[in-house]
This record gives structure tokens, sequence and C-alpha cells, in this order.
């Protein structure tokens, strides 16, 4: 009887193992291609506004800066998402694949009602409701690949953020059929006219020369913008994909009937004031956790506005000051993000080998060196511009996910810690939209400054990071576990003993 009772308790055993691998095969496949696949739609979503931008100021009759503080709405609502999607990661963390399929649906609805906005209030808030979306699915999204990966997250983290890249690089292509083509006709006191470049409203201004002649500038479009279909395109595309992640989630609740984690238990029962202790994270070093978050909120207050800043106006900047049709100007964005996915894919690759800590000290220092390269040669010459852009793509894009993997390596990154981060980065993204949408109309080239002032800040902050990190060891993610088995371990030696 008792024998039977061993052998029937070690093939409950054995089937709990089987369940547990087959879970953890399925959660890896889908982190390697589920997650990636989803953020490319966000991407998709969200990154359509750069292609879009002077498209927008003709739906909703804006000026440049009143774009630009329209779509940093988009940040103050990926602000307020983190802040949601911290708590809800952390309290239900088993529902994390159905959080991001209804955040999909919800963004690419928003998606398509943004060409439709009366004016730019209206479209603030659908750029609002987008980033709060966006920011919830970042955190859940992250928070998988953690669980999943642990202390080998760095390189599927950097491949999980390669699919925004991949959005990017693609959006400009669906975005250029459907833009707008202007026209202008300067007329002169001589009568003469000069064509130089392409739109059916009408505005006119006159203008002075440098010798003293009066012009007048006649704008038409003889293409009127059609974006709302590039738009509709991608909120499609983001819908198909939200329906694998609700069939993750029906696959997971399935599978979990079969098996049970300790730790998921351990840390979805924790109270609110365990939640957001520092110490909770940081193994109960508490001033050394606040000093690690502060430090990563603002890194990525940085690294997520210059990301912002240069995705976003790197079309206007070529187009306002070296005059690029439609075309060329969709040509050097789709050029950037091909750069930038190039760089994330890259981080995926050289994650497993170079350490974080060293990795994240490579790509800033090279983000500065171009960015001040970009200053000296790129203002007067559009070939530089063409040249820099490329490794301004490629250094900039792995910020994101080496930063988050440098901070998981010293502190536990849990919904709350993720969304720290996600709190930075938001009001970075925002008050970079601001500054450069104050400036930009008066002097074009200080779309440049901000670059370089960009790369200066993400330097400092990553070393000071890696001076204050210094001495602290890199934390053992997997130490409960380990406690766990070999009491299991020891209990089932024990049974065997006294059989």
């Amino acid at each position: 009887m008792c024998c039977y009772q061993y052998q029937t308790s070690g093939h409950n055993r054995t089937k709990k193992i089987n369940a547990n691998k087959m879970k953890k095969e399925m959660n890896e496949a889908n982190s390697k291609v589920g997650e990636p696949t989803t953020i490319s739609k966000i991407g998709l979503c969200l990154e359509i506004q750069g292609p879009t931008f002077k498209d927008l100021k003709i739906l909703t009759n804006g000026s440049t800066e009143e774009i630009s503080r329209a779509i940093s709405g988009r940040s103050l609502g990926f602000f307020a998402g983190a802040a949601i999607g911290g708590f809800l990661v952390d309290k239900l963390t088993r529902y994390c694949y159905l959080i991001i399929a209804v955040c999909v649906d919800l963004m690419g609805t928003m998606s398509v009602a943004a060409p439709w906005s009366p004016n730019t209030g209206v479209l603030w808030a659908l750029f609002f409701l987008q980033g709060l979306f966006e920011g919830v699915i970042n955190i859940a999204g992250q928070k998988l690949i953690l669980e999943i990966w642990r202390e080998k997250a760095s390189s599927p983290l950097h491949l999980l953020h390669f699919g925004f890249g991949l959005g990017s690089f693609i959006v400009p292509n669906i975005a250029n059929p459907f833009l707008a083509i202007p026209l202008v006709e300067t007329a002169s006191q001589n009568g003469t006219f000069n064509v130089t470049w392409v739109t059916e409203r009408m505005s006119t201004s006159t203008l002075t020369t440098g010798n003293g002649n009066a012009t007048t500038e006649i704008q038409k479009y003889i293409k009127e913008t059609e974006v709302h279909w590039a738009y509709i395109i991608v909120a499609i595309i983001a819908a198909i994909n939200s329906l694998a992640h609700y069939c993750y989630q029906f696959s997971s609740q399935k599978s979990s009937k079969n098996s049970s984690s300790k730790m998921e238990t351990t840390k979805s029962n924790r109270s609110l004031r365990e939640i957001i202790d520092p110490a909770t994270c940081a193994g109960g070093q508490r001033i050394f956790g606040v000093v690690i978050f502060v430090l990563l909120f603002l890194f990525f207050f940085n690294a997520t506005g210059g990301e912002r800043l240069y995705g976003k106006f790197i079309r206007n900047f070529s187009i306002d000051r070296f005059h690029f049709s439609n075309d060329e100007g969709s040509l050097i964005n789709t050029a950037f993000w091909i750069s930038y996915s190039l760089g994330r894919f890259s981080g995926f690759v050289i994650a497993i080998w170079v350490p974080i800590r060293i990795l994240l000290l490579i790509e800033v220092s090279g983000a500065l060196i171009t960015s001040v390269l970009l200053n000296i040669f790129a203002y007067d010459n559009s070939l530089m511009l063409w040249i820099f852009t490329q490794p301004m793509g490629y250094f900039i894009a792995p910020l994101f996910p080496s930063g988050l993997a440098w901070g998981d390596s010293y502190v536990e990154m849990t919904g709350l810690g993720i969304t720290i981060l996600m709190l930075g980065g938001g009001l970075g993204g925002m008050s970079y939209m601001w500054i450069i949408g104050h400036f930009y109309d008066d002097d074009h080239r200080s779309f440049l400054y901000l670059t370089v002032v960009y790369g200066g800040i993400v330097v400092f902050f990553a070393f000071i990071m890696t001076l204050v990190a210094r001495g602290h060891s890199p934390r053992n993610v997997f130490e409960d576990t380990s406690i766990d088995v070999k009491k299991e371990t020891s209990d089932d030696e024990k049974l065997t003993t006294r059989l």
C-alpha cells in the first residue's frame, strides 16, 4: 500500500514536471515570437504620427507647436498607463496576455479616430489614450519577459523591443501613398513663377527677399491627404495580432490548472506596503533601491525623450531644411527606423556575450558622438544628414531595453518597478516634444542642438549609475527558487529512506 502511494505520488510529480516544462516552453516561444510581434504593432500605431505630421497639421489647421503638443499627449498617457499597469500586472500576473490583447485593440481604435479629429485638442486626447494603453502593454510584456528569462533577460528584452523598430520602419511606407502633396508657387514682382515644392487649401503670405523684392507665396494641395486610410490599415494589423494573445491567454489558463508556482503566488500576495517599498526590490537595501530607481527614472526620461525627438522630427527637418520631397522625407525616416531595428537586433545578439553594464556605456557613448557629428556636419549638408542618421538610429535604439536589463540586474523589476521607469520615459517624451515644438519654427537647428543635449545627458547618467552600482553584486534571481527545489528534493529523500 505504501509503495503504491509512493508510486502514485511520483507519477503525479512527473505529470506536474511535464506540465511545468510544457508551460515554460510555450512561454519562451511566445516571448521570442509573440511579444516582439506585439511591440511591432505598437510601433505601427504610434510611429505613424511622424510620417503624417504635416498631414495632421493640414487636417486640424494646427501649427508645428500645436501638433507637437498634441503628440506629447501620448507621453502623458504613457505616464498614466505605466502607473495603472504596474499595479495591474502585479495583481493580475496570470492575465498578462489578456491585458495586452485588450489594450492593443483599444490602441487600434484610437488610431482609426485620430485623423478625424476636428482640432488639436481632440487629437491630444486620442494620443493620450493611445499612450495610456501603450504604457500598460509595455509593462505587461516586459514583466512576462523578466519572469520567463530572469537573469538571462537582457538578450530577449532587446529582441522584444526590436519589434518596435520593425513596425516603425514599415509604417512610413504604409503612410506614404496617402500623404498630401504640397505645391508652392512663388510669384515675384517681375511676374516670374518658381515651383518649389508640392499641396487644395489656399493660404497666402507676403515675404521680402534679401534683395528687397516682395514675393507672394500661394499654397495649394494638388493631392489632398488621405492618411485616414493609413491609420485604418495599421489598426487592422494590430487587431489581427491581438487575436494571438487571446489564444495565449486561453492556453496559459488551461496549463495553469495542472501546475502552480510558489514564487508567483508569493509575489501576487504581497501587501501594498511591500509592493511600494524599494527594499523589496533591492534585497532589503532600501537606500540603494531608492537611489537606483531615481537614477533609472532620470535615465529613461532622457533616453525616451531623445528617441521621440529624432523619430518624430527627422522627416520634418529634412523637408524644411533641405527641401526634401515627400518621398525623400519618408525614405530618410524609413532609413532611420531600419538602423534603429538593426540596433535592437544586434543588441539581442551582443547581449548574450557582453555584460550589460559595458554594453550600456558603449551605446550611450555612440549616441553622444553621433549627435556631435550631426551638429558639425549635417546642418549644411544633406548627404551628411543621411550618413549620420544611421548610427544615430543604431545607438538610440537599444538604450531602452539595455536600461531595463541593467536595472533588473541590480534590483527586482516588479510591475511597479517597471512603472517607475515608464513614468520617466513618458514624462521625458512629453517634455522633449514640447521643447522642440516651441523652438523649431524659429530655428530648425534647435532639432540638432537638442539632440546633442540628449546625448550628453544619457552619457552622464549611465556613468553615474555604473559608479553607484559599483561594489554591489548583481542579484541572484533564482535564490528563492533554489531553496524551494532543495526543500522538495529533501522531502523526497526522506520518503525514500522511510520506504
